[in-house]
């Protein structure tokens, strides 16, 4: 018999795995975001981590989550400002132009739904963190568990008895409040 704890986390792991695929219900057909290094090799998880999670995708994807109750110019500014280059940036933003032309808003969320117009029609990077952040925003999915559910995307390929350890250890690198308790 389970204990509670490890109840609470399946059904943690659970609700992430649920908001993954409603926010982005092409993660099937999506590549790799922006980790493409060794899911086994603490060293590189930490480069990453501490180079491209904490300062660029992370304040992107909080960022983005609340703009987009407030308009599309602020999700565009955002989406402008994400700083990734090369391999990282392709990658990054074909997945998010994959998710922002192959799937719609509701007719009652305008900001998003210009956003998404902007990212189509190439005004718009349409970096996944800022398009992933305003969906999960108008599904008003909180920002933890938004935050968790993209570094799920991002380590979804990690071999299974090792990938909630790594969300875990991302999300506690970069605020105490950010791990998958407070989801």
């Amino acid at each position: 018999m389970k204990s509670a704890a490890e109840m609470q986390a399946l059904e943690t792991r659970a609700e992430i795995f649920r908001v993954a695929k409603l926010c982005a219900p092409c993660l099937d057909s999506m590549g790799l975001l922006t980790f493409h290094g060794d899911h086994t090799a603490t060293a590189e998880l930490h480069c990453w981590r501490d180079s491209v999670w904490i300062p660029r995708i992370s304040p992107a994807l909080e960022k983005a989550h609340a703009a987009c109750k407030i308009g599309s110019r602020e999700l565009i500014a955002i989406d402008r400002q994400i700083d990734l280059a090369g391999p990282l940036a392709k990658t990054h933003r074909a997945a998010g132009r994959l998710l922002a032309t192959n799937f719609t808003a509701p007719a009652s969320e305008p900001a998003l739904l210009k956003y998404l117009e902007a990212v189509k029609h190439g005004e718009a990077p349409g970096h996944f963190a800022v398009v992933f952040a305003a969906r999960a925003s108008v599904f008003h999915i909180p920002l933890p568990m938004t935050r968790a559910a993209l570094l799920f995307l991002e380590m979804r390929a990690a071999p299974i008895e090792s990938l909630w350890a790594i969300i875990e250890d991302c999300l506690a690198a970069e605020k105490p409040t950010a791990s998958l308790r407070a989801a």
